[in-house]
């Protein structure tokens, strides 16, 4: 059993659009509420996703992917995963920049009783920007609490505080003329003082404001993702919406 994995590129987009039929569809970036389209659906919208060894098994890989950015404390009791929504970890591990593997996690009903379905890592039916729903596991979570599936993988989809760091204010600072894209208005003014790099260290905006995500955490052996030896493997993550 190979117990090495080499880390390749880490990407976020949002917004790819699925149907049970291959169409073509388009795709956008995504980062916290960064157009006015992902700020009025949080559900769609990506702010991070990860790779790293797991902590407590050398074996093992955790991948996590953060959407619906911004949840403020008062908004954790109302926030839950998109029920609409398609939400993917793609994983390329032939080095070519198309997924190999998907795991897919889709959600029913809404708030504390919201039900989790989780797919793969498998063979994806289509790939780049149109998806299919694979068939999802035999074990069926639950909104904020682990659960396992029958591949021995262990999930966890629920609320957690955001780990990206920015700190904000300085950025209006270099950037004093930037708008904000949900209106397209200015948040700083531009006559100010510019600054010319970022402050070290600086105050991270998120965690002052105790600003939170939905995280879909999966933990699972390293084998069930890397390809052949030395191969690098490429992670991203997609929302998917059915359109007409």
């Amino acid at each position: 059993m190979r117990n090495s994995i080499k880390l390749g590129f880490v990407l976020a987009a949002a917004g790819v659009v699925f149907m049970p039929l291959a169409l073509v569809r388009h795709a956008r970036g995504s980062d916290h509420a960064d157009t006015p389209d992902n700020a009025a659906n949080p559900g769609q919208d990506l702010s991070d996703v990860y790779l790293f060894p797991s902590p407590s098994d050398p074996t093992k890989v955790v991948l996590v992917m953060d959407a619906s950015p911004l949840i403020t404390p008062a908004e954790i009791g109302t926030r839950s995963f998109d029920p609409n929504v398609l939400y993917q970890f793609k994983i390329d591990n032939t080095g070519d920049n198309v997924e190999d593997l998907v795991i897919q996690a889709h959600f029913t009903g809404v708030g504390a009783t919201q039900k989790c379905f989780i797919s793969g890592p498998v063979k994806p039916a289509v790939t780049g920007t149109t998806s299919k729903a694979m068939a999802a596991d035999g074990t069926v979570g639950t909104f904020n609490n682990t659960f396992t599936l029958t591949n021995g993988a262990k999930v966890f989809c629920g609320v957690r505080e955001d780990p990206f760091f920015f700190d904000l204010e300085q950025f209006f600072t270099i950037l004093p003329d930037r708008a904000t894209p949900v209106n397209g208005i200015a948040v700083a003014n531009p006559d100010a003082p510019q600054a010319a790099t970022f402050r070290n260290p600086g105050i991270d905006f998120l965690s002052n404001g105790h600003y939170n995500v939905l995280s879909i955490v999966v933990e699972l052996p390293k084998t069930m993702i890397e390809g052949a030896s030395g191969t690098k493997v490429g992670l991203w993550c997609t929302t998917s919406k059915e359109t007409n």
